[in-house]
């Protein structure tokens, strides 16, 4: 019998790497956040020309993300990266449960947060509008949040 393989639906994105955590472990070892951010930095970096330079710029925002997911997620539960791929771009997932007063912040997507007196998050999309890379949220139920990154999968020439 000949199986068949059906190609994904045109811009899906496939999955590339996943690492889950413990949330308790995760916010007890602040470490963890250089460390996942150098790691899913380099894979992001692995189709553009010069790599080591690329993984520098994208390492910048995705510890931004990661460490702001620390200091929002509660202390329970599970924290979730993933690193998808399509024709296009790479994406970096990072799905936790935020601490309550977090959540309105994430839902932003945008600068105004710095005018509620949350500048990590004005930051955090400021960052993201500089070097050009796609920021945005989505709300899940059971009070989750994801926040993802789309990085060109190879650098536009300008």
């Amino acid at each position: 019998m000949i199986e068949r393989q059906v190609s994904p639906e045109p811009g899906a994105f496939e999955q590339m790497a996943s690492l889950t955590l413990d949330t308790a472990l995760f916010r007890s070892e602040f470490h963890l956040c250089d460390r996942v951010s150098e790691y899913l930095a380099d894979i992001v970096a692995q189709s553009h020309e010069d790599p080591a330079r690329y993984a520098n710029f994208s390492s910048q925002l995705i510890n931004e993300m990661i460490e702001f997911s620390f200091r929002s997620a509660v202390p329970t539960g599970q924290i979730d990266f993933r690193l998808l791929k399509n024709e296009e771009r790479v994406r970096v997932s990072i799905e936790f449960a935020p601490v309550s007063d977090h959540q309105p912040d994430w839902l932003a997507n945008d600068t105004s947060a710095i005018a509620n007196g949350h500048p990590a998050v004005g930051d955090l999309w400021g960052l993201a509008d500089a070097i050009r890379v796609n920021l945005h949220t989505e709300e899940h139920k059971e009070n989750h949040v994801t926040l993802m990154a789309d990085f060109a999968l190879l650098e536009a020439v300008r």
